[in-house]
């Protein structure tokens, strides 16, 4: 009598390649819905994970996208909250800082270039739809607007807005400026969308 192999049924227990299958199915669900449309819940099931595995390997679905399209240790959220510590009334200088500090770093540029050359609007739309709503239309939450929404979608449209003219469309003075240049100018417009009154 032969032994045949038979594959468990049910969902898959947490072992090595399990963190693997659950940023597959992550990046086929962004894909296909967006960031806002990709629940935690469905990732799991399309890894065949039970969802506890799921925030055992990443501490939240901004955690986990930052994770499968930016660099594997990268926590965008915590590293702007960090940033928004402090003062509101230089919060806008603080996050412009925060974000070309990010965008410059060698370990990052490159990828975060990438969304912006992506020939999907599926893909170039991701990193707006996070910023907009995890990142700046949090911030903006937290200090009472009640538009905080909108006013995250235009501090995020604005920056990819910048970055896309700056390294895609290559616009003279604005790729050639340092980013230490840019940090004023562009804290201002983060100030007036984020903090001040409207």
């Amino acid at each position: 009598m032969t032994m045949q192999s038979v594959r468990p049924r049910g969902r898959r227990p947490g072992h090595d390649d399990t963190r693997g299958a659950i940023a597959a199915a992550a990046l086929a669900l962004f894909d296909e819905l967006g960031y806002d449309g990709a629940s935690l819940r469905a990732i799991a099931r399309d890894a065949a994970v039970d969802p506890a595995l799921v925030h055992h390997y990443f501490s939240s679905k901004a955690h986990l996208f930052t994770s499968v399209l930016v660099h594997p240790d990268l926590d965008l959220v915590a590293r702007f909250e960090q940033a928004a510590e402090g003062d509101s009334d230089t919060l806008g200088h603080r996050l412009a800082k925060a974000f070309f500090d990010l965008w410059e770093h060698p370990q990052h540029r490159a990828r975060l270039i990438a969304f912006l050359q992506e020939r999907t609007l599926a893909r170039r739309r991701l990193l707006a739809e996070f910023l907009g709503r995890e990142v700046f239309g949090r911030l903006a939450s937290r200090l009472g607007h009640g538009n905080a929404l909108l006013r995250g979608q235009l501090a995020a449209s604005t920056l990819i807005g910048l970055m896309a003219g700056r390294h895609v469309l290559e616009l003279g003075a604005l790729s050639t400026a340092s980013a230490r240049s840019l940090v004023e100018p562009v804290g201002r417009s983060l100030q007036h969308y984020l903090v001040d009154a409207w």
